[in-house]
């Protein structure tokens, strides 16, 4: 019982200690908060992409690859819920009298569109494109204002003036300064076989007008998408393949058994486009068509792991000072208590006592404060914003409503064990030099 009294006592008579609980405090709750922020931010990636692809997807289709064919291989699958057929090609999207954009300056991103003059088409049916992802939700998306909206709900990609239509993002579409009824030319290219076999670039335009807004919440794929309807891109990129589909988009109806269905759809492409013994094409989930992407978030998270540990150590450091200028201090202290029967375990269990009381009261306050501060971020956002008028998080910038905050109950379990591993650590060192004290010399300062 005396252990841990001297050991209480020892901590009280010296406000210093405080620097190391303080440091100790500091680590956890900055590792509990960036990192539930962190990881609150991976999820709203997560749901944003996932909200703006279909479940799966059946992509790296071969030139021979056909909709009807694919379409009866495919749909017997009982987990299918919804397919639809689409073509993908490149292009730029100019206003009639003006000329394209400059490219992009290298190193500059165009993960939200922003300067990035080139476009991914996208060739859909309207009504299919519905029953195999969200589209229909995307136009319908409550913050389009009225005069940005479709006109026809029901035929979005309908033509206006017997002129095809496009469907931008609505952020584009404001940066640009169109809406609805607007012309625009399709520039694009493609490669066309010649009389004596050489592939070369065809230059192709294509007139179009603005159908309407869409909106996914997923910055990058509003802003370097566009939809029109498949039938135009079909006539103008593949005149002479009518039925050709470059990718397909799936939708399920058991989400829980995404891989399983992926993996069996697979083999059917596999197997309806073999050709000369070989399968041609891949299906995909949303998640590993946008492995990349994600996994390039979730490694910044881990890279600030590592970078906020460092916190840790320096508060160990700190600590480890600490106790060892008061085992310095109490020699004397040392010197009576094993005079009076103190073995050198007992004298240890003082000093390590005083680490672990140290790191403990560190650990609940870093803790506590962590969790409060992650919960309540987007509040300390506006306040400090009203206060000061310096947004600490712009919301805009990455498509988000509110701060995100995700608490991970065993990410604190792996902080709370790191911090008292780190405690016992550095406490142990000057518990066992306060053991190793010769009770004479340490009573011979009495």
């Amino acid at each position: 019982m005396y252990r841990l009294f001297l050991a209480i006592r020892y901590l009280l008579t010296r406000p210093i200690n405080l620097l190391g609980m303080g440091g100790i405090a500091i680590g956890v709750w900055a590792l509990v908060v960036v990192v539930s922020l962190f990881s609150g931010f991976l999820q709203v990636i997560e749901d944003h992409v996932q909200a703006s692809r279909s479940d799966i997807v059946a992509t790296e289709l071969p030139a021979w690859a056909e909709w009807p064919a694919l379409r009866d291989a495919l749909q017997h699958d009982p987990n299918v819920a919804g397919m639809a057929p689409r073509l993908l090609h490149y292009g730029l999207l100019v206003e009639p009298g003006k000329r394209p954009p400059p490219a992009p300056l290298p190193g500059r991103s165009a993960m939200h569109g922003g300067d990035q003059p080139f476009l991914f088409v996208f060739g859909v049916q309207a009504d299919l494109e519905a029953k195999a992802t969200k589209f229909d939700s995307w136009i319908r998306h409550p913050d389009i204002p009225e005069a940005m909206r479709v006109r026809d709900l029901t035929d979005p990609l309908a033509p206006i003036k017997n002129t095809p239509t496009v469907l931008l993002g609505i952020d584009r579409m404001r940066r640009e300064g169109l809406k609805p009824g607007d012309s625009l030319r399709l520039m694009t290219a493609n490669l066309k076989r010649d009389r004596d076999g050489r592939m070369t670039p065809i230059e192709i335009d294509v007139e179009l007008i603005v159908g309407g807004a869409y909106q996914t919440n997923h910055g990058g794929f509003d802003g370097n998408n566009v939809f029109v309807d498949l039938a135009t891109l079909q006539q103008a990129i593949f005149p002479d393949a009518p039925n050709q589909v470059q990718e397909i988009a799936i939708r399920v109806n058991d989400p829980t058994q995404l891989e399983a269905t992926a993996g069996r759809l697979h083999r059917e492409v596999q197997r309806t486009l073999e050709k000369e013994g070989r399968g041609y094409g891949s299906v995909q989930t949303w998640r590993e068509k946008n492995s990349l992407f994600i996994k390039n978030v979730a490694h910044q998270r881990e890279l600030l792991k590592i970078v906020l540990t460092v916190i840790m150590i320096v508060a160990a450091f700190l600590m480890l000072a600490t106790l060892s200028m008061m085992v310095t201090e109490k020699t004397a202290d040392i010197g009576i208590l094993t005079a009076m029967g103190g073995t050198p375990s007992g004298v240890t269990m003082v000093f390590l006592s005083c680490g672990l009381v140290i790191t403990g009261v560190g650990v609940v306050i870093g803790l506590t404060t962590g969790v409060v501060t992650a919960v309540y971020l987007e509040e300390i956002r506006q306040s400090w914003l009203w206060a000061t008028g310096h947004d600490l998080f712009p919301l805009s910038v990455y498509n988000l409503t509110r701060v995100p905050c995700r608490i991970e109950p065993l990410w604190l379990l792996q902080v709370t064990g790191m911090a008292m591993v780190t405690g016992l650590i550095v406490s142990v060192l000057p518990a066992l030099r306060a053991a190793r004290h010769d009770p004479l010399i340490s009573l011979r300062g009495v």
